[in-house]
């Protein structure tokens, strides 16, 4: 049997005409366009910079001169320094006295230079003890090698996250993932000089410089190592002939001088040879410090001041523009909106 329509009866298809939805329109595509740049850059900088091998050297030259800074070697390079010059005015009294030996060159040469050759050291010392201060905020920062690195891979980060970020934005999605994985990078790089302590570290670098920029060059080096072959010469005639010598023809002679010399001899040239061994080392190192600092000179400032800011602000400008746009526009339901006009439209009618 067939079941027929009842003619006063409509059908539901009679009050609602249904429209396929409309696509959902593109969300913000530019936030992630500007993660995109801003990644960039972030790994251009340290590449374009000569970042990497160059803070490799940096933290290399750190290290190196780790057990020269500290307070309690100053003070035995000066004690080291003072008893070379007490024994040089021994020799001196002896002379004086007429108590000295047949006249030999090496100690002549002693009494002749030593002078100098302790001005010069006084000053090499001198400018490791000023800048004992700059040195340890230095070396409390991130290690040297690393900050390249932590530019770069927040740097890929965003490129990524802006690459599919922007592809989730043409159909229509917000990408909350990739946003929120951009903010993640942002909140790194801000992360880094704020824990770091970058800012504070950051003015003692140029002070550093300078004052290391006299004595860590190859003709400093040289010379100083000169200064101990006069020195070597010099203790080796007092200790061998010199002493015996004067002892023999006058045995009540007065030689403390030479005597605390001879007792300190060692531990002294180990601790002298230590530190130039450690400036040759560096000097290569300390070049490229030079050069990393001033590679961003055509921007109006040094690399070392302007690091922390490296970091800061393009973390700031990463979180400002992952929350962009984060907001969808508020939309009608197409569906919904239609069977309403269409029952306002039937109830017209009926009346």
């Amino acid at each position: 049997m067939t079941v027929s329509r009842t003619s006063g009866l409509p059908a539901y298809a009679d009050y609602v005409s249904y429209r396929e939805p409309p696509p959902p329109a593109p969300a913000s595509r530019w936030p992630f366009v500007v993660l995109i740049v801003i990644g960039a850059l972030l790994v251009i900088a340290p590449i374009g910079t000569g970042m990497f091998p160059r803070a490799v050297k940096g933290e290399a030259m750190i290290g190196a001169f780790a057990p020269y800074v500290r307070s309690s070697s100053i003070a035995d390079y000066r004690t080291d320094l003072q008893v070379l010059d007490d024994a040089r005015t021994n020799v001196l009294a002896l002379q004086s006295a007429g108590q000295e030996p047949a006249r030999s060159e090496r100690i002549e040469q002693f009494v002749r230079d030593y002078p100098s050759i302790r001005s010069d050291m006084s000053e090499m010392i001198d400018a490791i003890d000023t800048n004992r201060d700059n040195y340890e905020k230095l070396s409390a920062i991130p290690p040297f090698g690393t900050l390249p690195w932590l530019l770069a891979l927040p740097g890929l980060v965003l490129i990524g996250a802006g690459v599919l970020g922007f592809r989730r934005a043409r159909s229509g999605n917000r990408a909350p993932v990739w946003r929120s994985t951009a903010a993640l990078a942002g909140f790194a790089l801000i992360t880094v000089p704020v824990l770091g302590g970058v800012f504070p570290a950051a003015p003692a670098a140029q002070p550093l410089i300078d004052g290391f920029r006299p004595i860590l060059t190859h003709d400093e080096v040289r010379k100083v190592q000169g200064y101990f072959v006069t020195l070597v010469a010099a203790d080796g005639e007092l200790n061998s002939k010199y002493t015996a010598a004067v002892r023999a023809a006058h045995p009540g002679a007065d030689l403390p001088g030479i005597a605390a010399l001879e007792t300190r001899w060692q531990p002294m040239t180990s601790r002298f040879a230590a530190l130039i061994g450690a400036m040759n080392d560096n000097v290569t190192n300390f070049d490229a410090v030079v050069a990393l600092n001033n590679s961003t000179n055509p921007l109006g400032f040094t690399a070392f001041r302007g690091m922390g800011w490296f970091f800061l602000l393009p973390g700031i400008a990463v979180l400002a523009v992952a929350v962009a746009g984060v907001r969808a526009p508020t939309r009608r339901e197409p569906g919904r909106a239609n069977t309403q006009t269409d029952s306002n439209s039937q109830e017209g009618a009926s009346k």
